[in-house]
């Protein structure tokens, strides 16, 4: 029935992200995924085709849930070690998202809402980073801050902390904001030092 096949596509796909995040494409299974899903390995290839199909299909799944998960960032790091950024899994549909989500910023930046002197694609990838660094390295949110990075206190932080470093809620400064002149700081390092006059 079309229905038990949806739920065992769907099992399979679970199974999947689980079997990716933990391992990686290179130490993933094909008959682990079957297992954790209950499905055989007929089924896999019935629905996906193949290892590399089922990993895109995992990572997609992940990609259009409109946050960053633990699971997501996971993935990035085994691709991001196995691969590099040669033979980008789902390039076109990724490059397509990331378009959408540039737009949005720039959106955002007409509407006073982010910089508007930033530029658009860099200021999306630094939002991203933020988003996953912590899920990326939570030994690092642990030495400095004492606390789990999937802990209920510090993600309300963390959420609140981006809000406020994205400029989703302008706030009137007390002080100034410094623009540095790179040009003159770089001339300032390399200019020859004035000897020292002596004290009167």
């Amino acid at each position: 029935m079309p229905r038990d096949s949806d739920r065992t596509r769907a099992n399979i796909l679970a199974a999947a992200v689980s079997e990716f995040a933990a391992r990686g494409y290179a130490g993933a299974r094909v008959d682990r995924i079957a297992s954790r899903a209950g499905a055989n390995k007929r089924m896999i290839y019935h629905h996906f085709g193949g290892k590399k199909a089922i990993f895109q299909a995992a990572l997609a799944e992940q990609l259009t849930m409109g946050s960053t998960t633990e699971n997501l960032v996971r993935l990035w790091m085994h691709e991001a070690l196995e691969r590099g950024d040669a033979d980008i899994v789902s390039l076109p549909e990724r490059r397509k998202l990331a378009a959408e989500r540039i737009e949005a910023t720039c959106r955002a930046q007409q509407r006073g809402e982010l910089p508007a002197c930033l530029d658009p694609a860099l200021l999306t990838m630094a939002r991203l980073a933020l988003d996953a660094f912590p899920l990326a390295f939570p030994q690092l949110v642990h030495v400095y801050l004492g606390n789990r990075a999937t802990s209920r206190d510090f993600r309300k932080a963390w959420t609140g902390f981006i809000a406020d470093w994205h400029g989703s809620a302008p706030r009137r400064r007390t002080k100034p904001r410094l623009r540095l002149d790179r040009d003159g700081i770089a001339q300032a390092a390399t200019r020859p030092r004035e000897p020292r006059r002596p004290d009167p």
